[in-house]
Formats: structure tokens, sequence, C-alpha cells
């Protein structure tokens, strides 16, 4: 019996949880009471799993392409020429540059202003230019009525500079295309003049210092002209001054005819001044554009205020015309930036004289000159005036 009633316990108490758990369970699937019972949901799938990124991959190296067009990137280019600044072949200042230039500042050589061709010369230096002149002098004269018989030797020092355009100034006996002078006063072309000048013999004596200004008025390819004024300072003899207008003839080039007039007045201690007029005649011929040769004459008409007739009371009588011979040659050479004129000549002064009452042949007065002038690079382009 007592068996029977736990079996029978133990099946109302199963009977009575599915009776409690079946509701509940359908109650949750329906949306309230009342409503029909809906299908159970499906649950929903999980959401896929990201797949991990690949990882990057290297770029390939492009190839190097060539230009579409080898023509100048126009960004890039030079600004155009401005008129001032065209380069063409018609151009004089248009230059095919081979080589870079050389670095520094160097002044030109004299001889890209100044000709190295004697012949072919101004009257006076480019502006700017500064030339050094030295000459030395030996010789014999014979000198009665100018002077005592003996030989004679002179070492004179010039300079010259040109300030301005065809402006040329300078303490020197040296002047282009009036050298050697045909005076015979007060020295008969031996010298004794300059800005540093002395006498050998027959004493040792300093000169006196000759001041010049030269200006060249008329320049063409073929004639050149100008105008002289020179001053002697006196310091052995006395004042005296020179006016002259040297002209100058050039053909091909090569070849030149120097002539001219020139006034001098000489002052005399001893009475009047003494006047004289000189006309030179110089041939000069380049052989090469180096090498010169010179053949010197003219006239000198010394004594034309009759001042040695004056002192000497009539007993000699003027005036006096002397006719000059002379050769010479000469080598232009370049020193760096400079340029040089090396030159020899064989001079008689007074080769032939004559007066109104009678003529004469001198040889026994001569003279031989060795000199050099120096020409400096252009020192200055503005004028120093």
């Amino acid at each position: 019996m007592g068996g029977f009633v736990s079996k029978s316990f133990r099946l109302f108490s199963l009977i009575g949880l599915l009776v409690l758990v079946i509701p509940a369970t359908t109650f949750a699937q329906s949306g309230g009471w009342g409503k029909p019972i809906a299908a159970p949901a499906e649950p929903e799938p999980p959401p896929p799993t990201p797949e991990p990124e690949p990882p990057p991959r290297a770029e390939p190296v492009p190839e190097p392409a060539e230009p579409a067009s080898t023509e100048p990137n126009s960004d890039w280019a030079d600004a155009p020429p401005t008129e001032y600044e065209r380069r063409s072949p018609t151009n004089p200042d248009w230059v095919e540059e081979t080589e870079a230039p050389p670095v520094g500042t160097l002044k030109p050589n004299a001889s890209a202003h100044y000709d190295p061709r004697y012949a072919n010369r101004n009257l006076t230096m480019p502006r700017g230019m500064m030339r050094g002149t030295f000459d030395t002098v030996v010789g014999r004269r014979l000198g009665e009525p100018l002077g005592p018989t003996g030989t004679i030797s002179t070492m004179n020092f010039g300079v010259g500079i040109t300030l301005a355009d065809d402006f040329e100034i300078g303490f020197s006996r040296y002047r282009m295309g009036s050298f050697p002078g045909v005076s015979v006063f007060p020295s008969f072309g031996f010298g004794g003049e300059g800005l540093i000048t002395f006498s050998m013999s027959p004493e040792a004596k300093f000169g006196d210092i000759p001041f010049y200004a030269r200006f060249e008025a008329f320049e063409s390819d073929v004639v050149k002209l100008g105008f002289d004024a020179v001053f002697r300072i006196p310091i052995r003899n006395e004042f005296g001054f020179l006016g002259g207008i040297p002209l100058r003839f050039i053909a091909n080039e090569q070849f030149a005819f120097d002539t001219g007039m020139e006034f001098a007045i000489d002052s005399n201690p001893n009475g009047p001044s003494v006047w004289s007029l000189n006309i030179p005649f110089n041939f000069v011929a380049n052989a090469t554009d180096r090498f010169f040769v010179k053949l010197n004459s003219g006239m000198n008409m010394f004594d034309l205020s009759q001042t040695v007739r004056t002192v000497t009371s009539g007993l000699v009588q003027g005036p006096f015309y002397f006719i000059p011979l002379g050769f010479g040659a000469g080598y232009t050479v370049e020193a760096g930036t400079t340029m040089m004129d090396i030159f020899a000549s064989f001079n008689f002064p007074t080769f032939y004289g004559f007066t109104t009452r009678g003529s004469n042949l001198n040889a026994e007065t001569w003279q031989v000159t060795i000199g050099l002038n120096l020409y400096s690079p252009v020192l200055f382009k503005g004028s120093a005036l």
C-alpha cells in the first residue's frame, strides 16, 4: 500500500510540473492574452567574421621614359633680348665664346687703343693714356755765331698725358709728328730740354723745362691737324714760346708725311727777341706693323727780326736759313700692358745754310739720338678736367 501511494505522489507531482511549464511557454510565443500564438522565431545568424586585409603591395618603380620633346622649357627660357642687347653676326659686339673669359680686372694693352703702326697714329694719344719719353744725344757742333765749337752730350726725360679727348699736355720736347724739331736756337736740336734734363759736355748743367699743350682739331683717316702751344721755362736760357700747327697726311695706313708751321719767339737778354719760322718735312714709313723708318728735313728761318745783325752792329747779316737732313729707324714692342717705341737717328741740323749774301754746306755739325717712348694703358676713361 505504501509503495502505491509513493508512486501515485510521484505521478501527480510530474503532471503538476508539466501544467505549470506548458502555459508559460505558450504565453511567451504570443503577443499577449487573446492573440494567436506565433511561430517561434529563428535565431539570427552571427555576423560574419571580417577577413584580414592583405598587406599593401609595393608599387613597381617606373621605367625612365624619353621626353616627349627636346625643346627647352619655355618656363625656364631667358627673357628675349632688348633692342640694345640683340645678338647677331651684324652686331660688332657679338662674340662666339668657346671658353670662359678670364676672371679678374685686366687693363687692356696700350696697343688696343693706340695704333702700334707709327705712321698711322693720331697727333694726340687716346684719352687717359700717359707717355714717358727719354732720349740721349751725342754730337759735335760747329757753332759760331750760335755757340762754341765742341762735343755735346745731353740726357732728356719727359712725360705727357691726354686729359680729355684730343687734348694732350706734357713736360717734354717730344710731340708726335714734331720730333725732332728743326729749330736751331737755342740748342741746335741737341736737347737740353725736358722735365728732367742735363748736359754732360762741354759742361754739366741742368736744362730748360718745356711745357706744351696740343689740341687735335681735325681727324680723318688721311688727315690730322692740330694746334700747339709750347712754353720754355728758363733754367739755363731765357723764356721762349712756340706756337705751331702740326699737320699729318696718311696713306694706306702705312705711310705718313708730317709738316706744318711753327713760329717761335725767344727772349734775348742782350737785345730784342729772336723770331723764327719753322716748316718741318718728315716722311715716315712702316715697313712692317712694328718696324718704321724716318727721313727728316724742312726749313728753319732763323732771326727774322734781324736780332743778330743788331747785336753785332751789322757785322753778321741775317736772316739765316737752314735746311736740316736726317734719317732714323725704330721698332715698337709690347711689354705687358704697355707699348714702347725704341728709335735711333742721325741728323745734320744745319746741313745746308744760306743768307742773302752766301750759302754753305755744313756736315761738321752732326748728332746721334737714341731714345724710347713708353706708353701706358688707358688709366682712366672719363675726362680728368
